[in-house]
């Protein structure tokens, strides 16, 4: 009983609060919030909740936390949509908590139970992570797309600079000659170029916007290269390609072991059914 009564404060306040932010600001944000892709985030609709929270406590997107995130998220959405993305994300980790919280105050009370209050925490800390991890697998899986085309595209660049071509040109043609991430991000770069930017800004915004060190020392060789000639450019240009494609090997002989591995578990769930049921007859019968 005691128990009940300790938490029948927080639940009231929790439930209270929730309602409040339910009842008076749901219109407020309602242009973000019918955006929202259901899939993606599940509750969407409810998270207009997060976002005032986050108002009250005058959430900062340029703290040295957030802006890591941010340019995170940029690499995805890009610069321009980065920061909205990354508030949609701490909105609806927020609104989760406080959804959360008072139904598992409640349910803590009226089964009498620490377990299940400690059970409602834990689910509220999983629809956290949830969202962080959905991300994380966004981030992970362009990454190594980025990684799996790089090779082709570097020989296709080398072959036509053998061949006499400018870097500018080659990489225009490469980059209107492809689908993908990687060609997309290129035509990025081709479209500055035709704009008036340098090639070495060019490439490092390239790289800036693909996060990867392999981008950055493509784009920090290329610009020594082209300052102290083409023939540097040419070598080295050979030189990560090769390099890049040993990469490629070593990626997928990595993502050929974890695949195995996945599979470990439901070969091992499966040869225990099995042998439960091989077993079980015998042992009734004894």
């Amino acid at each position: 009983m005691t128990f009940q009564i300790i938490l029948l404060f927080p639940a009231t306040v929790a439930a209270v609060f929730w309602i409040w932010l339910a009842a008076r600001y749901e219109q407020k944000f309602a242009g973000i919030t019918e955006t929202l892709d259901q899939k993606q985030y599940p509750m969407a609709e409810m998270f207009y909740i997060g976002f005032q929270i986050l108002e009250f406590i005058r959430f900062d997107t340029k703290s040295d936390r957030a802006r890591k995130k941010v340019k995170e998220m940029s690499e995805v959405y890009g610069r321009r949509y980065a920061e909205y993305y990354y508030y949609v994300l701490v909105g609806g980790q927020a609104t989760y908590v406080v959804t959360i919280l008072p139904l598992v105050f409640m349910l803590a009370i009226l089964g009498n139970s620490l377990q299940l209050l400690f059970l409602g925490i834990v689910l509220a800390g999983l629809l956290v992570w949830y969202l962080s991890e959905s991300f994380k697998d966004k981030l992970t899986a362009r990454r190594e797309q980025l990684l799996a085309e790089f090779p082709q595209v570097l020989s296709k660049i080398t072959l036509l600079v053998n061949s006499g071509m400018m870097l500018r040109s080659a990489w225009s043609k490469v980059a209107e000659g492809g689908e993908g991430v990687l060609y997309e991000e290129m035509r990025l770069t081709t479209a500055e170029l035709q704009n008036g930017v340098s090639e070495p800004v060019a490439y490092s915004n390239f790289a800036e916007r693909c996060g990867l060190k392999e981008m950055r020392k493509f784009s920090s060789m290329v610009s020594q290269s082209l300052a102290k000639g083409s023939g540097d450019l040419t070598y080295f240009l050979k030189d990560m390609s090769d390099e890049m494609w040993e990469l490629k090997k070593n990626l997928v002989r990595r993502k050929s072991e974890q695949a195995n591995s996945k599979l470990l578990g439901p070969i091992t769930l499966i040869f225990l059914g099995i042998l439960f049921m091989i077993m079980a007859p015998l042992l009734g019968g004894l």
